[in-house]
This record gives structure tokens, C-alpha cells and sequence, in this order.
């Protein structure tokens, strides 16, 4: 259990947000300690949200509200010669431009950084329809 702030919109059981890093504005909060314990360009969970609340200038209503979340796995899909369990990978974002494709979300519009190091946790039965090589991942 991670124990962290977001703002009130996000402090709700289920919510789901990716933590781009830290704000420079935020360098002389006291409570940066604790908005900023979770790991960069990662996605995160709510779990449970808790009743403290805390002054905050970057937020909508200048507060936000300590919760606990969980980090979540993602879904890309990786070259089936690489897709290995327990294999660190660089991610490489394939040109493709069929949105309608049932694997669109988690190929064309993920949020994973080109060159990110990616571990495999397991592969999914997804397979690329346009014969791009690539399977579906679990990756962390």
C-alpha cells in the first residue's frame, strides 16, 4: 500500500491516473514527501480514500486528499521476438494509424515514453491484426 495526495476529482475509490514525476512548484511544499513517493511515468489506482485533507496551490480548490493506491500493470504490445516473461525491454511505438483496431489503446494511444525500459510480466493471447509482429504484455 502506497500512500500518497491527488486532488479531490481523483480521491475517489477506482480512480486511475499516471504520475508524470514532480512539478518544480511544488520544491518548498512540506508535503512534498508524500505527493511525490510514487515512481514516474507510472499509472496508479485508488484504493481507498481517506478523509484528510491538505492545502494545495497546484490543484483545482487548493486541496487535495490523502488516499491509498495501488501501482497498476500496463498492456502494450511488444515484437513477439522480444516477448519473453521476465525480459527488460526498450519500447519502441510502432507507425500505425488504424484506430479502429481492438488493440488501439494499448498500441497507438499508450502513454509509455518511446525508449522507456519496460519488464515483461506475462503475455496475453493479443496478437496485431496487420501482421506488425506484436503481441499483447503485461509489463511493469
Amino acid at each position: 500500500m502506497i500512500i500518497t495526495l491527488v486532488p479531490q476529482y481523483l480521491a475517489k475509490e477506482g480512480s486511475e491516473f499516471f504520475f508524470i514525476g514532480p512539478l518544480k512548484e511544488c520544491g518548498t511544499c512540506n508535503l512534498k514527501n508524500v505527493c511525490y513517493n510514487l515512481k514516474p511515468n507510472k499509472q496508479y489506482k485508488v484504493v481507498k480514500s481517506r478523509e484528510k485533507e491538505h492545502k494545495c496551490f497546484i490543484h483545482p480548490n487548493n486541496k487535495v486528499i490523502t488516499v491509498e493506491v495501488e501501482e497498476m500493470h500496463r498492456q502494450v504490445m511488444v515484437p513477439r521476438k522480444y516477448a519473453k516473461e521476465g525480459a527488460i525491454i526498450s519500447y519502441k511505438r510502432v507507425e500505425c494509424d488504424n484506430i479502429k483496431c481492438p488493440f488501439s489503446s494499448i498500441c497507438i494511444f499508450n502513454s509509455v515514453p518511446e525508449d522507456a525500459k519496460l519488464k515483461i510480466l506475462t503475455i496475453k493471447s493479443g496478437k496485431c491484426p496487420l501482421n506488425f509482429g506484436l503481441v499483447e504484455a503485461e509489463v511493469e
